[in-house]
């Protein structure tokens, strides 16, 4: 297993604080808050991947397949840089370079050399660390430890780049370049990310005293999470821009088993959210009538097709997905039509087939979508589409919600369109969240010059062990 260092940790127990401590005072460095962090995140890698496993430790500087350093707030490269040294010193780590090869006594770097399969003149590829046994690591005080994920960078804001490099990197599994710190902190949009990172430092200050907790098993310790990141596609502040935390990565059946200040929680989803958003921005109605619940429903009952209701369902939302993904509401057919090699979930089912009968199935779930939501023949690829228009909004208006509960002293975490709440807390969490929607919908249609339209959305609320509950939406002029 290989696990990737990342200095944005905090000990949260007191085992956890001893283990920093020890550490410390065995390495002869300052218990400095930049040195706690970055001794408290080299044990959650520990405590994540296990003696004999491999960090993977970049020298901090920004690159195709890293985050510089700089970016994380609780300290510096040549911080990491110094505590990295010192582990390597007291025999913690070792750097995979120097460690035996399989040919004659030779390092892994010399044996590489003299095989001419040497290329780090090339490419700099991060390093890579295998870690020791050490008693202090072996301790059983490091598997009741506790970390808190608490120090992500604020904002990250990816490169801009053409179609067919985004799919050549996507093939070789290489993670979206980013703009360097300078370019993002120092460069012309500089005013709006100061913005944006100013309302995540706020978030993560309050979090930071109420963190989102998943709790222990067996055999895993509980997980703490209390920091996110903004992250902005093509090099613009106007593009994306959605949070990003430990826990948006987890299935919504687990995070429903989480929990905040030791209460269960909740998620209030916003039922299709991207056609929904994008007409109620544009101020275009959706024919789905005065209230609905699943506007998704309102095209599969235009169609004149055998196919199970739920499997039409489902290829329904995919072509509209498609449309925007795109934003090409024209589109030919279906983006894909390979087998599933490795569904994602136990019910993920082929949709489409390099058929006839696929292709004229998918064309008329587009027509009838049209019909259905007119704001999509407004969408195209520069910038109309979900990954631009649709992500910014939609993070903009999880970012005034997730404030405006902080301010009722109402704890929140978002997930896109998606906002997690104490249960407690449902009543308060949607009343806001509708009405921030509609007050920013309000706001933007006016100073867009698009049509005025006034909306409640609908949401579905949902719990563990409990039957979704759906809010109908509705149009109130």
């Amino acid at each position: 297993m290989h696990k990737r260092f990342e200095p944005q940790y905090f000990s949260h127990n007191q085992s956890a604080h001893q283990l920093v401590e020890a550490l410390a005072e065995e390495l002869g460095l300052k218990l400095s808050d930049d040195h706690k962090t970055v001794l408290a995140s080299f044990l959650f890698c520990v405590q994540e991947a296990g003696i004999g496993a491999s960090i993977i430790w970049s020298g901090g500087n920004t690159s195709q397949d890293t985050v510089g350093y700089s970016f994380f707030p609780a300290t510096s490269a040549q911080t990491v840089q110094k505590v990295r040294s010192k582990l390597v010193e007291a025999g913690y780590i070792t750097n995979h370079d120097d460690l035996p090869s399989a040919l004659g006594g030779m390092t892994n770097k010399q044996a590489r050399i003299v095989t001419g399969t040497d290329h780090s003149g090339r490419v700099k590829l991060p390093n890579m660390y295998r870690i020791n046994a050490k008693p202090l690591l072996e301790e059983t005080q490091l598997g009741s430890a506790i970390f808190v994920d608490a120090q992500r960078p604020y904002v990250l804001v990816n490169k801009p780049e053409a179609y067919a490099d985004k799919l050549k990197r996507k093939e070789d599994r290489i993670k979206t370049p980013k703009l360097s710190y300078h370019a993002i902190y120092k460069g012309r949009q500089r005013r709006r990310v100061t913005t944006a990172q100013k309302a995540v430092r706020e978030m993560n200050a309050y979090w930071v005293q109420h963190p989102l907790t998943l709790p222990a098993t067996n055999s895993n310790p509980a997980k703490l999470f209390a920091s996110a990141t903004r992250i902005f596609h093509e090099g613009s502040l106007t593009s994306g821009g959605r949070w990003y935390g430990g826990w948006t990565q987890i299935k919504s059946a687990q995070r429903l088993k989480m929990r905040i200040d030791d209460e269960p929680v909740c998620e209030i989803d916003l039922n299709a959210s991207q056609p929904t958003l994008l007409s109620a921005l544009l101020g275009v109605r959706m024919n789905v009538g005065d209230t609905w619940t699943d506007v998704y429903d309102f095209v599969v009952q235009r169609l004149r097709s055998d196919e199970e209701y739920e499997l039409l369902r489902k290829m329904v939302k995919q072509v509209i997905v498609e449309m925007l993904g795109t934003g090409n509401y024209k589109r030919t057919g279906p983006a894909d039509t390979k087998p599933l090699e490795k569904p994602f979930m136990f019910d993920d089912v082929q949709l489409f087939y390099d058929t006839d009968y696929s292709r004229e199935m998918y064309l008329a779930i587009q027509r009838e979508s049209l019909e259905v939501f007119p704001a999509l023949k407004q969408l195209n690829k520069k910038y109309m589409n979900a990954t631009g228009y649709l992500s910014f909004h939609e993070s903009e208006i999880l970012t005034q919600t997730l404030l405006t509960l902080k301010g009722l002293d109402v704890v929140a975490y978002g997930v896109h369109d998606c906002v997690m709440v104490k249960k407690q807390d449902k009543n308060l969490a949607v009343q806001t969240y509708r009405q921030v929607i509609r007050d920013y919908v309000a706001k933007h249609q006016p100073e867009k010059k698009h049509p005025s339209l006034n909306i409640e959305v609908s949401v579905t609320i949902e719990e563990a062990g409990m039957d979704k509950v759906k809010l109908p939406g509705r149009y109130l002029d």
